[in-house]
């Protein structure tokens, strides 16, 4: 990973007051807010740390995936990009594979003089790790229908010196919205079950390990049914890349003790608003990681002109 060596992230990390934003469309990226709220004061690194989650769920009742078309999702996220910059933001961290793989082609990319980061990246810095530890293994790249679509992943892997046979990649349409509504849920049970036997189908055989990579942050709430049903389906050693823990990481290594007793303050910031069964469902899962956290989650800022 280049990212350490950016004059732009070198420039965030010397500052002593920063203002970092998780970025997502919709809440699979609270996960990764709650890793960094938990651990990042304990780092002593910064001397006030301001931790904003803003959703860039587009519409109340239509996200990414359901806009008209590829330039339309572009222009959406390129407006909600620009809107970021009302807070001031040292820091972004780009928490969605979607938006990951929307980025590059906005205006603001061409443009930015903040430090940003997406998690495709730290996603095939794990895959291609894991494959080339074992040559007789495949990878199953889980993900929205935008990020499969853009085969991103596929083409960052073919550069990494992965073959393309090696490579399985199977769209979970709508499986997000589910898991927001209730990881648990036998809805989200049963999808999860369909898309992974429709990968399966499109593994080879000879493979002796399956690698189940998990490209889209709200998938991690879920990691323990998606290890159990795909050792099921395919008999073989199974082993789940979340990429989430990964990027939270890169962050935190990257901190030293500069001998701060770190004030922090969370927000949570959205366009839409959200069911109160979404906030508690996805409440209950990182409140063991974060307190604070689950609590800017429930006391969440609606914001319908945000962007």
């Amino acid at each position: 990973m280049m990212y350490n060596q950016s004059e732009k992230f070198q420039a965030f990390l010397k500052k002593e007051e920063v203002t970092i934003l998780v970025v997502d469309s919709g809440l699979g990226g609270m996960a990764i807010c709650a890793d960094i709220a938990r651990a990042l004061p304990k780092k002593r690194h910064f001397k006030t740390l301001s931790l904003i989650y803003f959703n860039a769920w587009p519409q109340q009742d239509r996200g990414y995936n359901r806009l008209e078309n590829k330039q339309g999702q572009i222009d959406t996220f390129d407006r909600a990009l620009n809107s970021m910059l009302q807070f001031k933001p040292d820091f972004i961290m780009l928490a969605c594979n979607t938006l990951s793989v929307l980025y590059p082609s906005t205006k603001f990319y061409q443009k930015d003089k903040i430090a940003v980061i997406d998690i495709v990246d730290f996603g095939v810095d794990m895959i291609a790790n894991k494959l080339l530890m074992n040559a007789k293994s495949q990878v199953v790249i889980l993900g929205t229908v935008t990020t499969v679509n853009s085969r991103m992943h596929h083409e960052r892997l073919l550069q990494a010196g992965i073959r393309a046979n090696r490579i399985v990649l199977q769209p979970c349409d709508q499986l997000a919205t589910a898991i927001e509504n209730g990881p648990q849920s036998l809805l989200v049970d049963d999808m999860i079950q369909k898309f992974l036997g429709e990968a399966v189908s499109k593994i080879n055989p000879l493979a002796q390990q399956v690698l189940g990579a998990l490209c889209c942050t709200h998938f991690g709430y879920c990691q323990d049914q998606f290890q159990e049903k795909l050792t099921t389906l395919t008999g073989k050693p199974v082993a789940i890349l979340n990429p989430n823990h990964h990027m939270s990481d890169h962050l935190l290594a990257a901190c030293h003790d500069n001998g701060f007793d770190t004030r922090q303050h969370i927000r949570v910031v959205s366009k839409v608003k959200w069911d109160p069964g979404k906030i508690a469902a996805i409440s209950e899962r990182v409140h063991p990681v974060s307190t604070q956290t689950a609590i800017a989650l429930s006391k969440y800022e609606h914001v319908p002109e945000l962007f």
